[in-house]
């Protein structure tokens, strides 16, 4: 029998793990694939503050992701979901009426997330794309994730 808080503990290690591992795979804030959106590359170091308002955006974003995922999958059956960029609308243009509408939602929700943890969309693409090379500033976000989900 687990004890309750070690099963909290287990489900906040579990979210963190899933989200920081969408992020820091380049899935968030595509639907899938890869990040694929750079507007801009800083090499400036991101603040503690940054690293926090960063995670709680992918926090945020990411159980609409797997919604939006499986029921654009859902509609287009069999097929392959394409990569979804919500910088390149195109990307998301041949998809059926339903599930582009899925992806559109996806997409502007997800830029409130970010604009309402305090980021441009600019400097979260930049944080994600440094994230996926730089070590140090993965580990900070998956700590701040963590620590979010134990609040």
């Amino acid at each position: 029998m687990m004890l309750p808080w070690r099963s909290k503990i287990n489900k906040t290690m579990l979210v963190a793990t899933l989200a920081a591992g969408s992020i820091l795979s380049g899935i968030v804030p595509t639907i899938s694939g890869t990040l694929g959106l750079s507007f801009q590359t800083s090499v400036r170091a991101q603040t503690g503050a940054e690293v926090t308002n960063f995670a709680r955006a992918v926090l945020a974003m990411e159980p609409l992701r797997q919604a939006a995922y499986d029921d654009i999958k859902r509609i287009i059956g069999s097929a392959q979901v394409p990569n979804i960029n919500c910088s390149q609308p195109s990307s998301f243009s041949s998809l059926p009426g339903n599930a582009r509408q899925i992806a559109v939602n996806y997409c502007n929700k997800s830029r409130e997330f970010v604009r309402a943890n305090g980021l441009t969309i600019e400097r979260f693409n930049a944080i994600a794309n440094q994230a996926q090379s730089n070590t140090d500033l993965k580990r900070r976000i998956q700590n701040a994730m963590i620590e979010i989900q134990r609040r």
